[in-house]
């Protein structure tokens, strides 16, 4: 599955750029397959490359449907790159989306 790229710089993040993640959290319970990922906050080797490799402080990671859900409501993100889903961050952050459910039972 491929995963689209936005990346903001923190003037953009001061200016209200991050207003996409309210409008795509509340439509999560109809589309519960929207996923953006961000690189974790912890991993500043991880953050490095990503803002080396798209500019920008901070990367966002779309799936389809998060960018299907984008052009309906009407945001105008700018997708610089589409990449797969090998070349996602190691370490990463769900930004938006419902986690993935893990089967098994508490670890003892």
């Amino acid at each position: 599955m491929p995963y689209h790229v936005v990346a903001f710089t923190m003037a953009q993040v001061r200016q209200g750029a991050l207003g996409f993640q309210r409008q795509l959290s509340a439509v999560l319970r109809e589309h519960a397959e929207i996923k953006v990922y961000s690189v974790s906050p912890f991993d500043l080797d991880e953050r490095r490359r990503a803002k080396d490799r798209f500019g920008g402080d901070i990367v966002y990671f779309f799936n389809d449907a998060a960018c299907q859900e984008c052009a309906r409501v009407g945001l105008d993100l700018q997708f610089l790159a589409e990449i797969s889903d090998d070349e996602l961050p190691r370490r990463r952050t769900l930004v938006v989306g419902i986690p993935e459910r893990t089967r098994g039972g508490p670890v003892s």
